[in-house]
Protein backbone atom coordinates (compact mmCIF):
# COMPACT_ATOMS: atom_id res chain seq x y z
CA UNK A 1 0.00 0.00 0.00
CA UNK A 2 1.61 3.41 -0.97
CA UNK A 3 1.72 6.13 1.73
CA UNK A 4 -0.44 9.49 1.09
CA UNK A 5 3.18 11.30 0.49
CA UNK A 6 4.23 8.30 -2.10
CA UNK A 7 0.69 9.47 -4.08
CA UNK A 8 0.72 12.68 -3.92
CA UNK A 9 4.36 12.25 -5.73
CA UNK A 10 3.17 10.31 -8.13
CA UNK A 11 -0.09 12.49 -8.96
CA UNK A 12 2.50 15.36 -9.40
CA UNK A 13 4.57 13.61 -11.54
CA UNK A 14 1.69 12.51 -13.87
CA UNK A 15 0.41 16.08 -14.23
CA UNK A 16 4.17 17.10 -15.41
CA UNK A 17 4.60 14.56 -17.46
CA UNK A 18 1.00 15.07 -19.43
CA UNK A 19 1.65 19.08 -19.53
CA UNK A 20 5.46 18.16 -21.15
CA UNK A 21 5.00 15.94 -23.70
CA UNK A 22 3.60 18.12 -26.01
CA UNK A 23 5.35 20.91 -25.63
CA UNK A 24 8.85 18.44 -26.26
CA UNK A 25 6.61 17.09 -29.40
CA UNK A 26 6.00 20.35 -30.61
CA UNK A 27 9.49 21.88 -29.98
CA UNK A 28 11.21 19.45 -32.33
CA UNK A 29 10.04 21.61 -35.31
CA UNK A 30 11.15 19.39 -38.07
CA UNK A 31 8.50 16.11 -37.45
CA UNK A 32 5.14 15.95 -36.48
CA UNK A 33 3.83 13.44 -34.62
CA UNK A 34 2.28 10.60 -36.54
CA UNK A 35 -1.63 10.50 -34.88
CA UNK A 36 -1.62 14.45 -35.45
CA UNK A 37 -4.08 15.13 -37.89
CA UNK A 38 -2.77 16.59 -41.46
CA UNK A 39 1.17 14.71 -40.97
CA UNK A 40 2.48 14.60 -43.66
CA UNK A 41 5.18 12.01 -44.37
CA UNK A 42 8.60 12.46 -45.20
CA UNK A 43 9.78 9.72 -47.19
CA UNK A 44 11.31 10.25 -50.22
CA UNK A 45 13.57 7.37 -51.47
CA UNK A 46 12.00 4.73 -52.73
CA UNK A 47 12.11 0.60 -51.71
CA UNK A 48 15.58 -0.02 -51.28
CA UNK A 49 15.11 -4.06 -53.62
CA UNK A 50 14.13 -0.76 -56.53
CA UNK A 51 17.50 0.71 -56.52
CA UNK A 52 19.79 -1.17 -59.41
CA UNK A 53 23.47 -2.34 -57.12
CA UNK A 54 26.44 -1.86 -59.59
CA UNK A 55 28.62 -4.56 -60.63
CA UNK A 56 31.60 -4.61 -58.33
CA UNK A 57 35.52 -3.11 -60.03
CA UNK A 58 38.46 -4.47 -59.00
CA UNK A 59 41.02 -1.49 -59.14
CA UNK A 60 43.76 -3.88 -59.98
CA UNK A 61 45.84 -7.00 -58.49
CA UNK A 62 44.63 -10.32 -59.38
CA UNK A 63 41.52 -11.43 -59.68
CA UNK A 64 39.61 -12.53 -55.93
CA UNK A 65 39.32 -16.52 -56.02
CA UNK A 66 35.79 -17.72 -55.73
CA UNK A 67 35.57 -19.53 -52.53
CA UNK A 68 33.71 -23.08 -52.72
CA UNK A 69 33.59 -23.76 -49.49
CA UNK A 70 36.45 -26.77 -49.31
CA UNK A 71 39.53 -26.19 -47.73
CA UNK A 72 42.92 -27.34 -49.57
CA UNK A 73 45.33 -29.16 -46.92
CA UNK A 74 48.92 -29.30 -47.42
CA UNK A 75 50.18 -32.92 -46.65
CA UNK A 76 53.86 -33.27 -46.02
CA UNK A 77 56.24 -34.88 -48.59
CA UNK A 78 56.98 -38.59 -48.02
CA UNK A 79 60.74 -38.20 -49.20
CA UNK A 80 62.44 -40.58 -46.41
CA UNK A 81 59.97 -41.43 -44.30
CA UNK A 82 56.40 -43.35 -43.83
CA UNK A 83 52.91 -42.78 -43.29
CA UNK A 84 50.81 -44.05 -40.72
CA UNK A 85 48.78 -44.08 -37.53
CA UNK A 86 50.25 -43.55 -34.27
CA UNK A 87 49.01 -44.62 -30.35
CA UNK A 88 51.18 -44.29 -27.35
CA UNK A 89 52.24 -46.45 -24.54
CA UNK A 90 55.01 -45.23 -22.11
CA UNK A 91 57.38 -47.78 -22.76
CA UNK A 92 57.92 -49.24 -19.13
CA UNK A 93 59.55 -46.17 -17.62
CA UNK A 94 61.80 -45.72 -20.29
CA UNK A 95 62.86 -42.25 -22.09
CA UNK A 96 60.28 -39.83 -22.41
CA UNK A 97 62.17 -39.19 -26.15
CA UNK A 98 61.73 -42.67 -27.70
CA UNK A 99 58.94 -44.19 -30.14
CA UNK A 100 59.08 -47.22 -32.25
CA UNK A 101 58.17 -46.75 -35.87
CA UNK A 102 59.06 -50.59 -37.68
CA UNK A 103 60.01 -49.38 -41.02
CA UNK A 104 62.44 -46.42 -39.72
CA UNK A 105 65.70 -47.64 -38.94
CA UNK A 106 66.75 -48.12 -35.34
CA UNK A 107 68.53 -45.56 -33.75
CA UNK A 108 67.39 -42.89 -35.89
CA UNK A 109 65.94 -39.88 -34.29
CA UNK A 110 62.65 -39.02 -36.20
CA UNK A 111 60.69 -36.26 -37.18
CA UNK A 112 57.18 -37.04 -36.62
CA UNK A 113 54.50 -34.86 -37.83
CA UNK A 114 50.71 -34.99 -36.82
CA UNK A 115 48.41 -34.74 -40.34
CA UNK A 116 45.28 -33.61 -38.44
CA UNK A 117 46.68 -30.24 -36.72
CA UNK A 118 50.54 -30.24 -38.12
CA UNK A 119 52.45 -30.18 -34.97
CA UNK A 120 55.96 -31.59 -34.97
CA UNK A 121 57.90 -33.11 -32.45
CA UNK A 122 61.29 -35.53 -32.69
CA UNK A 123 62.18 -39.04 -31.20
CA UNK A 124 64.52 -41.60 -31.14
CA UNK A 125 63.46 -45.32 -32.88
CA UNK A 126 63.90 -47.67 -30.44
CA UNK A 127 62.46 -51.87 -30.81
CA UNK A 128 59.35 -51.96 -28.76
CA UNK A 129 57.37 -55.30 -27.36
CA UNK A 130 54.09 -55.54 -28.97
CA UNK A 131 51.99 -52.87 -31.42
CA UNK A 132 48.24 -51.77 -30.75
CA UNK A 133 46.15 -53.62 -33.16
CA UNK A 134 45.18 -50.25 -34.33
CA UNK A 135 48.10 -48.75 -34.78
CA UNK A 136 51.65 -48.67 -37.26
CA UNK A 137 53.54 -46.42 -34.88
CA UNK A 138 53.91 -46.72 -31.10
CA UNK A 139 55.30 -43.25 -29.54
CA UNK A 140 55.74 -42.75 -25.90
CA UNK A 141 53.28 -40.84 -24.02
CA UNK A 142 55.03 -37.72 -23.63
CA UNK A 143 56.00 -37.51 -27.47
CA UNK A 144 52.32 -38.39 -28.17
CA UNK A 145 51.13 -35.02 -25.57
CA UNK A 146 53.20 -33.13 -28.04
CA UNK A 147 51.69 -33.90 -30.79
CA UNK A 148 47.79 -34.62 -30.09
CA UNK A 149 45.81 -34.90 -27.12
CA UNK A 150 45.67 -38.20 -25.54
CA UNK A 151 41.93 -38.96 -25.81
CA UNK A 152 42.49 -38.79 -29.41
CA UNK A 153 43.52 -41.93 -30.92
CA UNK A 154 44.90 -43.22 -33.21
CA UNK A 155 46.46 -40.01 -34.98
CA UNK A 156 47.86 -40.10 -38.66
CA UNK A 157 51.16 -39.26 -39.06
CA UNK A 158 54.28 -39.04 -40.79
CA UNK A 159 57.79 -39.98 -39.84
CA UNK A 160 60.81 -38.39 -41.54
CA UNK A 161 64.49 -39.73 -40.76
Amino acid sequence: MLSVHERRRIAVLLVVTILALPVVLLSRGDATPDDAPGAASTTTAGDPSDAEVPAPVILGGPAPVVQDGSAQVAYPSLESGVQGSASFSSFKGGPPNVCWVPAAPYGQTLSLTNLNNGRTTNCVNVLGETMPANATMLLHTKVYEALSDLSEVPIPIVANW
